[in-house]
């Protein structure tokens, strides 16, 4: 079983109790695929980082790909998964195994998860730092400087090319633990009401802010895959040369490239990011 500390009984009673949909909903989000031709319907598996491995069948020339003694075509290692899990599963024990797998692979904890899964009235992006973003105790001017810098990249998340105006923004920044921020992008701002018609408008341009900081931080840290060409050597050893720089994926302008500056300029005055995740409220696109 998969090593997930703090479980408890309540966690697995609540995660068991989440609808289906939301749970399969937010393992395709997180990159899960069920298994194809699956009998059962309920195997699901992810590849992780795999697919930026080099492989022999997909990177290398045929020349080298001959067949096997048996006649079969060389293994493509793109398609092992790096962990797999059945859901939905019956049962307390079967409901504990998918709540530990998903936990394990999504790096949560088990409140995190049920926290995302209950997600309705805003988007969340999670950025975890490197180390505590600020010293304690801590300098007024540093604070208001890094506190003003997550601001302006929310800002920078909503704003639309060619206003000149004000950009209204729907976000706000909660700094979770020393390393850790959650920046909220909220879909309605009155909860007692049924939704009109600007709420709509907020939940579609909360969505877009959401995935443009998403796109934005991917951009930013490009994998070594995105970075390199592949070279292949007469004995048939394959490698990854560099060609890039990440520099090379800024966007060329409008608030695309100043959300890519803004962040860029916060890494290096402050903490970087060393990973982040993407939470996404239920049934809203």
């Amino acid at each position: 079983m998969t090593e997930v500390p703090g479980v408890t009984e309540d966690h697995i009673k609540k995660f068991a109790a989440v609808p289906s949909a939301r749970v399969s909903e937010f393992l395709k989000r997180r990159g899960w695929q069920l298994l194809p031709g699956g009998r059962s319907g309920n195997l699901w598996v992810i590849h992780g980082n795999a697919l930026d491995d080099l492989c022999a069948v997909c990177d290398g020339e045929p020349d080298f790909n001959d067949l096997g003694p048996d006649g079969e075509a060389p293994y493509c290692w793109h398609h092992s998964p790096t962990a797999a899990l059945v859901y939905p599963s019956p049962g307390r024990e079967g409901a504990e195994m998918a709540l530990r797998g998903v936990c394990a692979e999504a790096r949560m904890t088990p409140e995190e998860l049920l926290d995302a899964l209950s997600l309705e009235l805003a988007d969340e992006a999670h950025l975890y730092f490197r180390s505590p973003l600020f010293a304690f105790p801590a300098d007024a001017e540093e604070v208001h400087d890094a506190v003003g810098g997550l601001l302006d990249i929310v800002r920078l998340c909503y704003a639309i090319d060619g206003d000149g105006g004000e950009t209204v923004t729907y976000g706000d920044v909660t700094v979770t633990a020393p390393d850790h921020v959650t920046v909220s992008f909220r879909h309605t701002f009155d909860y007692t009401y049924e939704p009109d018609e600007e709420d709509d408008r907020t939940r579609f341009l909360s969505r877009l802010a959401a995935e443009r900081l998403e796109q934005t931080l991917n951009l930013l840290n490009p994998s070594r895959r995105q970075l390199s060409t592949v070279r292949q050597y007469a004995t048939g050893e394959l490698t990854l040369e560099q060609v890039m720089e990440p520099e090379d994926f800024r966007p060329e302008r409008g608030p695309e490239r100043e959300l890519w500056d803004a962040l860029d300029g916060f890494w290096r005055r402050h903490e970087p990011f060393v990973r982040w995740r993407f939470d996404w409220a239920w049934g809203a696109g």
